[in-house]
């Protein structure tokens, strides 16, 4: 005769079922934890912003107070701060159990571009439209043909345009200051307005040079008692000067 099965008394029955409760709960406060209200979003830092609100950047990173911190994904964000034409760069780190950290690099205006039509647009070292129609004061404006488009966040469509921005950036900020305005000749040089009327004309690619000869020469006249309204520096041996009436 073959043993029978001998029934489980009921405390083995009870100690089973307080096993699997157990385990089973222990596997839900494992998924329900991280986006539970203890971890919920309560603070976004945001560093780096000098110009731009730093309530402007959280809005634009998507972060909204009291979500669950397991919902913020680091890179989507960052996504969502680089869409803003003002940052150049952006870092997202989650710190738990409740706040989010941004760092942000921004473009910083370095001259303004002024279409025929005579609306202006703002860009950075690398070219990059930051907004249109702003005012930026005391920066160069550099005076360009019309372009097919000027959106903000985009690289200046016009290769030219680009490349005197490079040149403008590539000047030491002493030197930036005093151009107040620029714009192409017939030859493709360049014209510069100085802040003290005088134009000088150097060779397109020889910027930073060619300022440096405009400025010497204007010294030497002015010690002489002259006063230039246009230097022109594009010839190696010599400069041609056209005195203020």
């Amino acid at each position: 005769m073959e043993p029978q099965e001998r029934p489980q008394a009921p405390a083995e029955l009870w100690i089973r079922l307080l096993r699997l409760w157990a385990a089973t709960a222990a596997a839900c406060a494992v998924v329900s934890f991280p986006t539970s209200s203890v971890f919920s979003l309560r603070q976004v830092e945001v560093r780096g912003a000098l110009t731009l609100d730093p309530q402007a950047l959280v809005r634009a990173a998507g972060l909204e107070l009291g979500s669950p911190l397991a919902s913020v994904d680091p890179e989507r964000v960052r996504r969502g701060l680089l869409r803003l034409p003002r940052v150049r760069q952006a870092r997202v780190e989650v710190q738990w159990p409740s706040r989010v950290v941004v760092w942000v690099q921004e473009r910083k205006p370095l001259a303004v571009l002024r279409l025929p039509d005579r609306t202006q647009a703002a860009v950075d070292g690398e070219a990059v439209v930051l907004d249109r129609g702003g005012q930026e004061e005391g920066l160069p404006v550099i005076l360009i043909p019309a372009v097919p488009w000027l959106r903000p966040g985009e690289v200046v469509p016009a290769a030219p345009v680009v490349g005197l921005v490079a040149e403008l950036a590539a000047l030491p900020e002493a030197e930036r200051r005093r151009v107040r305005w620029v714009r192409w000749l017939a030859t493709g040089d360049y014209a510069v307005g100085g802040w003290d009327g005088v134009v000088a004309r150097v060779a397109a690619g020889q910027l930073q040079q060619g300022l440096r000869r405009a400025q010497r020469v204007r010294e030497a006249l002015r010690a002489r008692g002259v006063r230039p309204a246009v230097v022109d520096v594009r010839f190696r041996e010599r400069a041609v000067v056209e005195p203020a009436p």
